[in-house]
């Protein structure tokens, strides 16, 4: 009969007695970093032992004792740049395969089969349900390589120092682990529990009615049941938009942290990029390491708190009251209204009205605000608050009132944030600075400003009640390009979160450029007009790529045995930098010289003489 586990009736028998098998598979070196590919057995299902695949990356000159073991999201594997970015930063790194058989992945971690489940691509109900017990479905299977995966780790560098970051999924498996493992600290990512209430607001009026299976998952694997009893520190790094991620339900989770640890642990919140940890975020998490690890002298705030009121001129306010114990240089306030779906959110820098007290110009039929708040410390660590709610009664002198215009360079990046950040972020997640988030840049004739993300840039706020458009309105918006471009505006349905109806404008480079578009001018893919501008949209700016014709690549540009672009030659010297590089430019069949050295004589080609070994060469 299906029964209810708790995290203390799940875990506290589990064996960790078996011996790890390690074996080294395939050594190399990327960038500096030495990396070698592992593999080393984990728990007896009763039908064979797990086989666990892994890569575990150190400094070739002085390897840290200290290491991060790192849980991707559970539809990706090991990654070598997210590998070399931690060790990097002075850390030895593990990064584990959890998901599984994948097609046309030979390195991964082969589950028995009566654990099959554990694969990501053969999960099932396994992973959303725990349709019979908990120790039944695919988190338990990888917590249980999480388990395996430290005990390799400590054997390895004989050092108790060891950490957990997870991503998405890898964070909902750290959480665990904080409690069923022996961790320095733990670093949840995009990870806060909840998953029985996905889809569920946490501000509709009932609360919803679960059955005995919603009940089973969250007492044995949703991470705020785990959140009572971790043994470690955490540091949770919440992404503000990312509809995977329930941010509204987070501070919950932390809030619920053990009382022994909660003092040490922190929050930070992440609202200009989607579905990322900016800069201030990926700080966060190295002096956390720094403090846990390396046990360095850092000081962890605890979060801000938020006074909402009304000050003597009518003004409706905010004070925000730091941690006294540290030195605060910078505080921000940022706001959000009647938008209860928190992925949806436009977020607006509030004004500063005196220090450490700003004004809420909320708009004048605005029946919900969302107040949050950073405050950054004179060691670099920046907390944030929890998220506070409050209802609108009654006027306030600084309300605003119906405005017609999105953006305007007096915002600067405020309501905006990068849109497709994934191919930039390590890991899928994180960002080692500010380089594609919103910015303000100065260009054309006279330096106009305007914002700009090489990632593309997206809002909300289009759904608010201030900027709402009408059924009649239409689109305005200046362009620029620093060469001849086409540039992408795209309406995409929130609510579907599939359909989208985009327009191309065309824009001469060089020169600010004014645009009117109709909803009309929008097409889905398969040619539907946008019947109007009304409704939840995410509406998005995007550049495509550039490109260079008539130009040669010459020279691979290596840095530390990496290639990092390529230098070309065409009306002059171009360098191109890229993440990857793709080598693709044919055989030899054109080049008499290279087919005689390596045949010995001439051949007669069958294939295409146009190529003639450059690449090669």
């Amino acid at each position: 009969m299906p029964n209810i586990k708790t995290p203390n009736t799940l875990w506290s028998n589990f064996d960790l007695s078996l011996d790890t098998e390690a074996e080294k598979v395939f050594e190399s070196t990327y960038s500096g970093v030495k990396i070698e590919r592992v593999a080393f057995s984990g728990r007896d299902t009763g039908n064979g032992r797990v086989r666990i695949a892994a890569a575990f990356a150190s400094s070739f000159k002085t390897p840290s004792p200290e290491t991060v073991i790192i849980f991707p999201d559970s539809n990706d594997t090991i990654d070598f740049d997210t590998l070399k970015f931690f060790v990097k930063q002075g850390y030895s790194a593990l990064m584990v395969d959890y998901r599984g058989e994948w097609k046309e992945c030979e390195f991964y971690t082969k589950y028995p089969e009566n654990v099959s489940y554990a694969n990501v691509a053969k999960c099932g109900r396994a992973k959303d349900f725990v349709d019979d017990s908990a120790d039944k479905t695919s988190w338990y299977e990888w917590v249980a390589v999480g388990l395996y995966a430290r005990k390799y780790v400590a054997e390895r560098t004989r050092s108790d120092k060891i950490a957990v970051v997870g991503i998405r999924d890898g964070g909902e498996i750290a959480w665990k682990l904080g409690f069923a493992g022996q961790f320095s600290c733990i670093v949840p990512a995009g990870a806060a529990g909840w998953k029985a209430y996905n889809g569920i607001s946490k501000y509709m009026p009932e609360e919803p009615n679960l059955d005995e299976e919603r009940y089973r998952f969250i007492a044995g694997i949703d991470s705020q049941a785990y959140a009572p009893a971790v043994r470690c520190p955490v540091l949770m790094l919440c992404p503000a938009i990312d509809n995977r991620f329930d941010y509204d339900r987070a501070y919950d989770t932390f809030s619920r942290i053990n009382p022994e640890f909660i003092k040490g642990s922190a929050i930070a919140y992440t609202i200009n990029c989607n579905g990322g940890i900016d800069a201030d975020g990926v700080k966060d998490m190295f002096l956390f390491f720094d403090k846990y690890l390396k046990n360095r002298q850092v000081f962890i705030p605890r979060p801000a708190d938020v006074l909402v009121e009304v000050d003597e001129n009518s003004n409706l306010v905010a004070k925000i009251v730091p941690d006294t114990q540290g030195v605060a240089e910078k505080s921000e306030l940022y706001l959000a209204e009647d938008c209860t779906e928190p992925s949806l959110r436009a977020w607006e820098r509030c004004p500063v009205k005196s220090e450490n007290e700003f004004y809420i110009n909320l708009f004048e039929k605005t029946a919900t605000i969302f107040v949050l708040c950073r405050v950054q410390y004179a060691n670099g660590f920046s907390v944030w608050s929890k998220i506070y709610v409050k209802k609108i009664s009654g006027k306030f002198r600084n309300m605003r009132v119906k405005c017609r215009v999105l953006y305007s360079d007096k915002n600067d990046s405020d309501g905006f944030f990068a849109e497709n950040t994934q191919d930039y972020a390590i890991g899928g997640m994180f960002f080692a600075d500010d380089a594609v988030m919103p910015r303000l840049v100065s260009k054309g004739k006279g330096g106009a400003k305007g914002l700009h993300s090489e990632c593309g840039l997206s809002t909300f706020k289009n759904n608010c009640q201030r900027y709402a458009p009408t059924s009649a309105s239409v689109l305005s918006l200046d362009l620029y390009t620093d060469k001849s471009d086409t540039v992408t505006v795209t309406f995409a349905d929130s609510a579907s979160q599939t359909e989208s109806f985009s327009c191309a404008v065309p824009v001469v480079g060089g020169v600010w450029q004014s645009f009117v578009l109709e909803a009309r001018n929008f097409k889905s893919a398969n040619g539907t007009s946008l019947a109007d501008f009304t409704g939840e949209f995410k509406m998005t700016v995007s550049c495509r790529g550039e490109f260079v014709f008539n130009t040669a690549g010459k020279r691979l540009i290596m840095e530390d045995g990496t290639c990092v672009g390529i230098q070309c030659e065409g009306d002059g010297v171009l360098d191109v930098r890229a993440k990857a590089v793709i080598v693709a430019t044919g055989g030899f069949l054109g080049n008499v010289d290279m087919m005689t050295e390596r045949f010995g004589t001439f051949v007669n080609p069958l294939g295409s003489i146009l190529s003639v070994g450059e690449g090669i060469e």
